[in-house]
């Protein structure tokens, strides 16, 4: 019999979404004391000095706000600079960031992709920490007093910031992307607590400048990217949820839907690129996360779905079960659901709790035609930005 193939399905999808956050709380829990004692080590004695990098693509609408969030962040004057990259702007974000003289402004015509864009800047600044942040994302003013002591640790090569979607006063279909975030903080904050978080958001990010990797020039996804390199290099990964970038969601389902496919089809990239990570016997606690929480959540769920579903319906047919006929009326129940979540988004009427399987259905179908994209080899590094409210 192949019934294994639908357990398997199920199981794999129990333990990405409900058992693998268990056993980090269960394994956090236990590990209690450890944890406190290494927290405690972080004290600030001497401030590093910093960068501040945004890379900005046709960025005019958020350039102001950006600039003056950013030159008002705390930390000491003498630590900390700014340079704005804005290569193949066109609708003034280079004239706009040249204004702000405290500002160093890189500016070519040509667009080579945004891990281009932050190469060019890291090669102008003698800083220790680098910080990345997205020209569309507003930062809480003491989020650097927040990151910068995780750097007391030696250990530590990077700190992940805490990526936060707006949700709008009239909720629309995007309000799934601030329910999946709340999510994903939840893992970060756990995965953080029992050994690395497994990427950053390119929102917002820090990295030592010694640690910051050479990738290929296609790369596609750089920050997932280079949270791997710097998890292969042998330093981890903090979290910091008081360090918090802001952003409104994108403006529709399609702009968010190209966004989506991108960070699939670089996703998949990475993880071709770092599978020798996935060993247990050489990285046991590493594998243990890459596996839960990029392998299956990225990779196999988007496949296993509509196996879930086919063979639910398969084996009800021939077999008259009656687990059979409640998995596939469940099923059926919620990609119904979804459907009308999707109407409801279309039709601009907000009906919230109906949002939530519109955008985890949304989502999964992003990544299984982000991987298609990536294997016909449709990808480019050159980033189309998501318009955002």
């Amino acid at each position: 019999m192949i019934e294994w193939v639908f357990w398997l399905s199920v199981m794999v999808l129990v333990y990405t979404y409900i058992l693998y956050p268990f056993l980090l709380f269960f394994w956090v829990k236990l590990c209690k004391k450890e944890i406190s004692k290494i927290n405690n080590d972080s004290i600030q004695t001497e401030w590093p000095t910093v960068v501040v990098i945004i890379s900005a693509y046709n960025e005019a609408n958020w350039m102001e706000a950006k600039i003056r969030n950013s030159v008002a962040l705390q930390y000491p004057n003498n630590k900390l600079t700014w340079i704005v990259v804005t290569d193949g702007s066109t609708d003034g974000t280079h004239e706009m960031a040249m204004l702000h003289h405290q500002i160093k402004v890189l500016h070519q015509s040509q667009r080579q992709g945004k891990f281009s864009a932050m190469n060019r800047a890291v090669a102008h600044t003698d800083a220790e920490i680098l910080v990345f942040t997205d020209a569309n994302s507003i930062l809480n003013i003491d989020c650097l007093a927040r990151i910068i002591p995780h750097f007391n640790h030696q250990q530590v090569g990077a700190v992940s910031g805490e990526k936060r979607v707006l949700i709008p006063h009239h909720p629309d279909a995007m309000i799934g992307e601030g329910i999946y975030w709340k999510y994903e903080s939840l893992i970060k904050k756990l995965e953080s607590q029992f050994n690395t978080v497994i990427g950053m958001p390119g929102e917002l990010f820090a990295i030592r400048k010694s640690l910051f990797p050479q990738l290929s020039a296609n790369t596609i996804t750089e920050d997932f990217s280079i949270a791997m390199q710097v998890i292969a290099a042998g330093s981890v990964i903090r979290y910091e949820p008081g360090a918090i970038a802001a952003e409104m969601p994108s403006v529709n389902i399609i702009a968010e839907f190209k966004r989506k496919k991108r960070i699939a089809a670089g996703s998949i990239q990475t993880l071709l690129r770092t599978l020798h990570l996935c060993n247990p016997f050489k990285y046991p606690s590493i594998a243990f996360q890459y596996i839960s929480h990029k392998i299956f959540r990225w990779l196999l769920i988007p496949l296993l779905l509509p196996i879930l579903l086919l063979f639910s319906i398969y084996f009800w047919y021939y077999t008259h079960s009656t687990v059979f006929l409640i998995s596939s009326i469940l099923q059926i129940l919620f990609y119904g659901l979804a459907f009308i979540g999707w109407v409801a988004a279309l039709l601009r009427i907000s009906i919230k709790w109906l949002y939530i399987p519109f955008y985890y259905c949304f989502m999964n179908l992003s990544m299984l035609l982000g991987i298609i994209m990536y294997l016909r080899g449709k990808h480019t590094v050159l980033w189309e930005k998501a318009a955002r409210n």
